[in-house]
């Protein structure tokens, strides 16, 4: 039987007896479960899955705190609230301006505790000043 290098045969003949065998291989590999190649996973006991889990959630914690921490402003000073003040009163102390841009950075900041309405700050609470933005130092 000659084959030439594009698998293309010079009879017929020699296509047909080419692709029986090429049939009766492929039976006889299927028949002969030990010519198959084996595909073994390696398994793992459920303390090794325990521990593998408690790493990632481990690590994933760890990546959150970064992240929260990153994302906090630096505190530049904490400020007990007096009768008198509200948050436009503290912006201007602390920044230099009282306008909605400087005083939203103060309740953003501490908006857990004063809730929904920034003008409902009460007397005596502690608030936190964070430092200004970089986008609110460039309009000073």
């Amino acid at each position: 039987m000659s084959e030439n290098k594009d698998n293309k045969f010079e009879t017929a003949a020699e296509a047909d007896a080419f692709y029986r065998k090429t049939e009766a291989d492929k039976k006889a590999a299927a028949s002969n479960p030990a010519a198959k190649p084996k595909v073994t996973t390696p398994t793992k006991t459920p303390e090794q899955l325990a521990a593998e889990k408690a790493a990632a959630d481990k690590m994933l914690l760890s990546i959150q705190e970064a992240n929260r921490l990153r994302a906090q402003p630096k505190v530049i000073a904490k400020h007990k609230l007096t009768a008198e003040e509200t948050l436009s009163h503290l912006s201007l102390k602390y920044y230099g301006h009282a306008t909605r841009d400087y005083w939203m950075v103060i309740y953003e900041a501490n908006k857990e505790q004063i809730g929904d309405n920034p003008a409902h700050v009460r007397v005596g609470m502690e608030l936190v000043i964070p430092e200004l933005p970089d986008a609110l130092k460039a309009k000073k």
